[in-house]
């Protein structure tokens, strides 16, 4: 078997659920990094993240999950703004406050100093901390 990337992630969650519904469908998959990326979160972008890993001649039906799970995450929020879908967790660069504050993030180990996650609208152009979280995903609508 050849495997290949399907997809990155930042986040073990994410990348499990994918696999589990990869697998659902039938496809041999594999998550390379699983264990460095949680334990040492400062580490996920020089190693890229976790990989997904398919095998290649399933690489037709699994970016067609791919798709469909996507889709069905972006409906699944929305701007507490305006209530599009068009949005998108991006990082941003911030200041630190002071020098305890950013002591106190580069020892927490959840961000680089200067560095900040934050949702972006792409209707509206707002940025805020949490979407709103739809009831029931309307993927065709």
């Amino acid at each position: 078997m050849n495997f290949v990337t399907l997809e990155t992630f930042d986040n073990y969650i994410d990348a499990n659920l994918l696999m589990n519904r990869l697998e659902q469908a039938g496809i041999d998959c594999w998550l390379k990094d699983e264990a460095s990326v949680p334990l040492i979160p400062g580490l996920s972008n020089a190693i890229g993240g976790i990989k997904l890993m398919i095998d290649e001649k399933d690489t037709d039906k699994s970016v067609q999950i791919l798709h469909v799970v996507k889709e069905i995450k972006r409906r699944s929020f929305a701007c507490p703004h305006c209530n599009s879908h068009n949005i998108q967790h991006v990082t941003t660069n911030r200041k630190a406050a002071n020098i305890i504050s950013a002591i106190r993030t580069l020892l927490s180990g959840k961000h680089a100093a200067g560095i900040k996650q934050v949702w972006y609208c792409f209707h509206c152009r707002e940025a805020f901390d949490n979407p709103i979280e739809m009831d029931e995903p309307a993927l065709f609508e």
